[in-house]
């Protein structure tokens, strides 16, 4: 088939990933290419997924991704807003006329202009990934209003709490979930030696970096944290004040590239996942399960799909941090291998891609 790719614009797709829904968009590409299909990704014009051929859209600097830390955030309608929504305007309109080109359009995009400008195509298949739960009351609006015009458009989203998250707006046609390239991932079978915990993912309020520095100070574990800065003022005020009294405990790695972050993961005595909002996903703790690590998360999002409590990892009330830090030392009579196992069972590309490519057939035929 002949598939285009419509990455989220505030970033590139480009290692150091920004987030999961980034990382999860190369892997699909990639994964499509090696199954015979022919993938054009258009993406921020910095892009770079090996193997995949990107057609650039230049955006300006003052795009920039939105603050997901507050539920039900409208975000201003500024210029930047409008740069975005033209760019998306533009990209739809070009994509409708060359629609003779592909079999259908895959859209990973979280913004208003890309739901309302897709329905700009109507010669080929329209297919959203949802990858954020339902946090944007104005593209929850129009996601209702598609609803109720009978849009002939295809939603996915990553999880089934993330999918609950619209019911009041619009149902969701399949759930998916993000798929690992498990030969990429090395598997570490032991515990190393006064192994640190760590912290993944972005610096932002809502993924709980400072509970996870909390958690293992209260453990009396050292703490590595790794991810990209996303929100600066956040990383500045509340979390270099925090390095500093934690002194040699807590230690920022920044964002590495996946294979350093895996063998960092897979050194790890567990991963701290204390996420303060509903997390769509969350492919940073099936990334440590992946390298034999388990999670302590808090119970919010879809957390308790992807963590199987006392096989995988421990699931905590959120907020509890003195009960999370309680059960580090259980992490040690957890099975690396169950860890392993259960994401080779639930969360490979393999079946990712499978399901993807189900979907694809059946809105082409």
């Amino acid at each position: 088939m002949r598939v285009a790719l419509v990455a989220p614009l505030v970033t590139a797709i480009a290692q150091p990933y920004l987030g999961g829904a980034q990382a999860l968009l190369a892997d699909l590409a990639q994964g499509l290419i090696q199954r015979g299909h022919t993938v054009t990704l258009f993406a921020r014009d910095d892009s770079f997924v090996p193997g995949i051929a990107i057609e650039p859209v230049n955006v300006p600097d003052n795009v920039l991704p939105a603050d997901f830390s507050q539920p039900l955030q409208e975000r201003d309608a500024d210029p930047a807003f409008f740069a975005q929504a033209n760019l998306f305007l533009e990209l739809f309109l070009e994509l409708r006329q060359r629609s003779a080109e592909f079999d259908l359009i895959h859209i990973h995009a979280f913004d208003w202009p890309a739901f309302a400008c897709s329905n700009l195509i109507y010669d080929i298949p329209v297919i959203h990934t949802l990858h954020l739960p339902a946090v944007t009351p104005e593209i929850n609006e129009a996601l209702r209003v598609m609803h109720r015009q009978g849009h002939p458009q295809t939603l996915v989203t990553v999880s089934y709490s993330c999918a609950e998250t619209y019911a009041s707006y619009t149902p969701i046609d399949h759930v998916i979930y993000n798929g690992l390239d498990l030969d990429a991932i090395p598997f570490n079978p032991k515990t190393p030696v006064e192994a640190p915990l760590l912290f993944a993912g972005r610096i932002a309020p809502e993924k709980g970096v400072e509970a996870a520095i909390d958690i293992a100070d209260k453990a009396g574990y050292r703490l590595l944290i790794a991810g990209g800065i996303y929100d600066r003022h956040y990383f500045e005020q509340r979390i270099v004040p925090k390095l500093r009294r934690a002194g040699g405990r807590a230690t920022y790695l920044g964002q590495l590239e996946r294979l350093a972050l895996w063998k960092v993961m897979g050194q790890s005595l567990g991963l701290l996942f204390p996420i303060e909002w509903d997390e769509p996903f969350g492919l940073t703790a099936v990334e440590a399960m992946a390298t034999g690590t388990p999670v302590i998360a808090f119970r919010r999002g879809a957390a308790q799909e992807i963590i199987r409590h006392g096989e995988t990892g421990f699931l905590v009330e959120e907020g509890e941090t003195a009960h999370a830090a309680a059960l580090v030392d259980d992490l040690y009579d957890i099975p690396r291998a169950h860890c392993r196992a259960h994401v080779e069972a639930h969360f490979s590309l393999r079946q990712m891609l499978d399901t993807y490519e189900q979907v694809y057939y059946s809105v082409t035929t």
